[in-house]
């Protein structure tokens, strides 16, 4: 009886490890949901990539994450918006990605990453700061703004939520782009 009983703890205690171990790695695996109701006015949700969908390649989708900083395992999604009616001459999709980490420090190096692009280095355009601060959703967001065609912005929004790093790439609209970010929920 003792044999079976020593057995049985021995048992238990293979089965209760392995998944304190999942445990641990869930943050990596819940990726918040990309908004797809709810957006401003114009934008209209054309796709949702992650690694699982076909022909993709996910890793090459986030690059600019990658850099002096490791980041560790992710698990992406990237939703596709468009913003202008099909066809308008000069447009360009609006996209935000989310990257889910193994934790905030995981988070804020991938957020580094992409900061240090040598992109970045430079303003977009003569007189105009690269770098600004905003606040979406009661978090601190760095707002970058890009050169999109001739004497045009794009505002993007970069912050983490925890273990998530939050990407928005709106449009040439920061209102509309401000919405779009706070429309992640994050």
């Amino acid at each position: 009886m003792r044999l079976l009983y020593v057995i049985c703890i021995v048992s238990l205690m293979f089965l209760a490890i392995p998944g304190s171990m999942a445990e641990e790695n869930t943050g990596i695996n819940v990726v918040p949901s990309i908004p797809k109701e709810n957006l401003p006015v114009g934008f209209k949700l054309i796709a949702i990539k992650n690694a699982s969908t076909q022909g993709v390649n996910i890793t090459q989708e986030i690059k600019d994450f990658f850099g002096a900083e490791d980041f560790g395992p992710f698990n992406a999604t990237i939703g596709t918006y468009s913003w202008a009616p099909l066809g308008t001459l000069g447009t360009y999709d609006s996209k935000i990605t989310l990257l889910s980490l193994a934790d905030e420090n995981k988070a804020k190096a991938a957020i580094s990453n992409y900061m240090s692009l040598p992109k970045f280095k430079k303003p977009p355009y003569k007189d105009v700061n690269r770098f600004s601060s905003a606040i979406i959703n009661a978090h601190n967001a760095t707002e970058i703004r890009d050169a999109a065609g001739i004497d045009e912005l794009q505002y993007l929004y970069l912050w983490n939520n925890g273990n998530v790093a939050v990407l928005v790439e709106g449009n040439g609209d920061r209102s509309n782009s401000l919405e779009l970010a706070s429309a992640t929920k994050l």
